[in-house]
């Protein structure tokens, strides 16, 4: 092979590995007061409890509350290739199948589902002990149907 040959090989392929390697994928900029769920149509304004999701496409999804996120995903089955959630104490972007979830009617979150996400189990442990409510992994927060806790 030829250095002509192999400069052409080598400017083919390159660009096309590069567009076949797994886009690297971050959590949205949320223009809270102006953006608005898509499973109910509020606005987002509390960043402690807004969730994300990004297609394989590249469209970006955005819920007020963690519930409505699962509500969401429960009537339409998306093909998400992200997920991501807000640390309640920090507001941080979590990846959601790295974060632990506290279900309880004393979370006041937007949509009053009442489940809010922790980076780290000691955490949702400590908010558990004052709040009470279920200390889920995210597998195990997916196969509880979302339900809005009784308003009294």
């Amino acid at each position: 092979m030829t250095r002509r040959q192999l400069l052409v090989v080598l400017l083919v392929t390159i660009p096309l590995a590069a567009c076949q390697r797994k886009r690297e994928l971050s959590p949205p900029q949320i223009r809270y007061g102006r953006d608005t769920c898509a499973e109910c149509g509020m606005i987002l304004s509390d960043p402690r409890f807004a969730a994300a999701a990004t297609t394989a496409d590249g469209e970006t999804v955005l819920f007020d509350d963690i519930g409505c996120l699962l509500a969401y995903r429960q009537k339409h089955s998306p093909s998400w290739a992200a997920i991501w959630i807000h640390d309640l104490d920090t507001q941080a972007w979590l990846q959601a199948e790295n974060a632990w979830y506290l279900v309880s009617p004393s979370i006041r979150s937007p949509m009053g589902y009442g489940i809010a996400a922790f980076a780290g189990q000691d955490a949702a442990q400590r908010r558990q002990a004052e709040l009470g409510g279920d200390l889920l992994p995210w597998n195990e927060l997916l196969a509880r149907p979302p339900a809005r806790p009784r308003q009294h």
